[in-house]
């Protein structure tokens, strides 16, 4: 098996169709795609069933509800493939993106993560596109630093060597789970290219986490906690090349955090006294 698709479900019994109808048309050769039944109430375990019915490439599992990382990790227990993608169930994959970004790795074995554009938001009047050059980067941590990598440490728009999670999986019970995983990722050193082919339309979701995290100062704490284990994961210095532009989202989440719950989670006094004036 060259590529296993994993798709975490829950509750999209309304989107599933569309996206995996948007994988289904571009699938190269030798690709299986794992849908993960993450306990839904709705009937998104009827529409999956069907799917794994109509197409062999699909296979179907079930499992009882838990958080998004653990259905992750399950379709990473169960795929075949050498390499690996992650699909959102209320997005969609833009057509030829899967083919050409697989050929792309295939022609560069030396490459372990490949990624492409997305369109962030997609819909909403807050949509924005994420692109990238085509480009071998020459280190992880040059990538890291020069593309603002914690800024798109999406799992999605990406097409990975399975061998990089032999020894790393999805925390669990982790809020931006991407951001934990991928900056743990990137600081062992994978070689990565990023390419201008491809898209994948992410979707906005009124109801999702990353929407509301900002009146949620657990989940900003969970998401500033991510960006200071990044920093020191990947070295990253306050006055280094686009560092600073690192220290100053954190800085910002540490606003809000104090705005909402009165809470410091960078200590230093200067931190404080911002906060405060702020």
């Amino acid at each position: 098996m060259r590529l296993s698709i994993i798709i975490p479900c829950y509750n999209v019994a309304d989107t599933l169709q569309k996206c995996v109808q948007s994988v289904l048309e571009q699938l190269p050769g030798e690709t299986e795609i794992i849908l993960v039944d993450d306990g839904s109430t709705d009937a998104t375990g009827m529409v999956a069933e069907r799917l794994g019915t109509e197409n062999t490439a699909v296979q179907v599992f079930h499992k009882t509800n838990g958080v998004p990382s653990e259905a992750r990790n399950y379709g990473i227990s169960k795929a075949c493939g050498d390499y690996l993608m992650f699909v959102d169930s209320d997005d969609v994959v833009a057509s030829s993106t899967i083919p050409s970004v697989l050929s792309y790795m295939l022609q560069h074995p030396e490459v372990d993560v490949a990624e492409f554009p997305v369109r962030v938001h997609y819909g909403h009047t807050s949509e924005y596109l994420q692109d990238f050059p085509t480009k071998i980067w020459p280190s992880a941590r040059k990538y890291w630093h020069e593309t603002e990598a914690w800024e798109h440490t999406y799992a999605y728009n990406k097409i990975y060597k399975k061998h990089l999670f032999d020894n790393l999986l999805f925390p669990k019970g982790r809020i931006f789970e991407d951001l934990w995983l991928y900056s743990e990722l990137i600081s062992r050193e994978p070689k990565v290219a990023t390419l201008s082919c491809g898209l994948y339309l992410y979707h906005w979701n009124e109801k999702g986490l990353t929407v509301n995290a900002d009146t949620d100062a657990d989940a900003l704490q969970q998401l500033l906690e991510g960006q200071m284990r990044a920093a020191r994961l990947m070295k990253t210095r306050l006055l280094s090349s686009n560092g600073w532009r690192l220290y100053r989202s954190m800085l910002f989440r540490q606003i809000d955090i104090y705005r909402i719950s009165g809470k410091f989670i960078l200590t230093s006094p200067l931190v404080k006294l911002i906060c405060v004036l702020h």
